[in-house]
């Protein structure tokens, strides 16, 4: 089974983070499907003005209407919410499952808020990440290279296995890499749909996960009470 992760928002507690933290998993066995699904998305959005020198991922997609990067001959440039329904749509389309958790991020316990974010995202990654893996006897995850989150990957791998085989009380083989989304497609896909969970909780905005709900099969919410 190929398992794909990514984040939205932030882990931050500073003036202007994110309220919310999210954690996403794509699971899927077509991953050839998704890949050429998200090639010929990419693709079209280049024939259709997309400069090549900007990464194709959901934010910056949403954002075109502000980016005066982004020209006025984009064929989007003032329906920038169009290509990501319509990547969402395809992705869904194919064989996947999705699994995500959810953190708010004012009720974490102020004596965690001190804590280097590998420590919570390891945490957190962890939450949903072995309940998934150790349904599998053969598991690759790609997690994305470029990751915003600071954290050591020794560490983090480090603790999704040995949280995995103390769980499944077995070793099996599970293989984890940190890539790049566009070397990866998968890891790519994975990023619409963290940005759409991050948006209904972030922003109220339930247009973009009402595509996939359908698809989501773990959902976990993490409301840390503040002392």
């Amino acid at each position: 089974m190929n398992l794909y992760q990514d984040e939205s928002g932030d882990l931050g507690f500073k003036a202007g983070s994110s309220k919310y933290f999210v954690v996403v998993i794509l699971c899927s066995e077509e991953s050839k499907r998704i890949s050429n699904v998200v090639r010929k998305f990419k693709g079209q959005l280049i024939k259709a003005g997309w400069p090549v020198n900007i990464e194709i991922k959901a934010h910056n997609l949403y954002d075109t209407p502000r980016n005066r990067d982004i020209p006025d001959t984009y064929k989007y440039k003032r329906d920038s919410a169009r290509p990501i329904e319509t990547i969402l749509r395809r992705l869904t389309a194919c064989e996947i499952e999705i699994d995500a958790i959810v953190v708010r991020k004012d009720r974490i316990n102020t004596d965690l808020r001190n804590l280097p974010n590998s420590i919570l995202l390891n945490y957190f990654s962890g939450r949903v990440l072995i309940d998934r893996i150790t349904k599998y006897s053969n598991v690759n995850l790609y997690v994305d290279l470029t990751n915003k989150q600071t954290h050591d990957s020794h560490h983090f791998d480090g603790y999704i296995k040995t949280g995995t085989y103390l769980t499944k009380k077995a070793f099996f083989p599970l293989n984890i890499e940190h890539v790049d989304s566009d070397v990866v497609r998968g890891v790519s896909a994975v990023d619409f749909f963290a940005w759409s969970v991050f948006r209904k909780y972030e922003y109220s905005d339930s247009r973009f996960v009402n595509i996939f709900k359908h698809k989501i099969s773990t959902f976990k919410t993490y409301y840390f009470r503040a002392k």
